[in-house]
C-alpha cells in the first residue's frame, strides 16, 4: 500500500558545510531521514522559543 502524501512545502537552502556535516551525522545516529530530523529539530526550537514570547 502506498504511503499517504504529506501536506508539506519544499525548501531549498544553503548552509555552512560544517553545520550540514554535523546535521547529517546527527540524523544518521538517530536513524532518521534528514527531513524527519530537521522537522523535529525545528518543531522543538519553535515550541521553546514561541512559548517564551507569549
Amino acid at each position: 500500500m502506498a504511503q499517504r502524501k504529506k501536506d508539506g512545502k519544499y525548501i531549498n537552502l544553503k548552509i555552512d558545510r560544517q553545520i550540514y556535516d554535523a546535521f547529517e551525522k546527527y540524523a544518521e545516529e538517530k536513524g532518521q531521514t534528514k527531513t524527519m530530523a530537521l522537522e523535529r529539530i525545528l518543531k522543538e526550537y519553535l515550541r521553546e522559543h514561541c512559548a517564551k514570547e507569549e
